[in-house]
């Protein structure tokens, strides 16, 4: 088992959307009962909307500027803000502003982020 990771460690992959998306821990590395992840998104793109059935899932904005939409309603978001979204609540992320919009993921239990090795 690893205590440390660096970015070129992690499972990453190109979502073809002009966003980049990477697990850091997951049931793969050591992670049993949650996962963490990155995800960077590119001025102009979003990620997809989407909900989880059963998990809850936290979302850092560390860096950039842009909009959640939590169910029917928009958000601003901006560096150092904390997104969180409930199992069942439809969310997405739209970067609106000029440079990368990058965010750390947390999802209680892990699993969602499965999708992304599937790719």
């Amino acid at each position: 088992m690893k205590y440390f990771l660096k970015k070129d460690e992690v499972f990453g992959v190109d979502m073809k959307d002009r966003r980049m998306a990477y697990i850091w821990l997951d049931k793969f590395n050591g992670a049993e009962n949650f996962s963490i992840g990155t995800s960077d998104i590119e001025p102009g793109s979003q990620t997809v909307a989407h909900e989880h059935s059963a998990e809850t899932e936290a979302m850092f904005i560390y860096k950039g500027e842009g909009i959640a939409i939590i169910g029917d309603k928009s958000y601003p978001l901006a560096a150092e803000t904390m997104m969180f979204c409930p199992p069942g609540i439809q969310h997405q992320i739209q970067n609106t502003g000029e440079e990368l919009l990058s965010f750390i993921y947390f999802y209680i239990p892990g699993g969602p982020e499965q999708y992304l090795r599937n790719l």
